[in-house]
């Protein structure tokens, strides 16, 4: 796929401290979670609520393990 195809609009989100950046990349949406200063996540879904679902999924899952330390 070509830089061209790529859709240059994104659309940032907060969630629990976590930034989701959501971007849409031909018929896929991709979602990069993180939080301030760290290293993204990159997730993917065939659309926008599915990967916003999974990237509070993942935050979620990311808040109970560090709960557990």
């Amino acid at each position: 796929m070509s830089d061209a195809k790529l859709t240059q609009q994104s659309e940032a989100l907060e969630h629990c401290g976590y930034q989701i950046r959501l971007i849409q990349s031909g018929s896929e949406w991709m979602a990069f979670v993180a939080r301030p200063k760290q290293r993204p996540t990159l997730i993917m879904a065939p659309d926008r609520e599915a990967v916003t679902a999974k990237a509070k999924e993942w935050i979620a899952a990311q808040l109970t393990s560090t709960n557990d330390r």
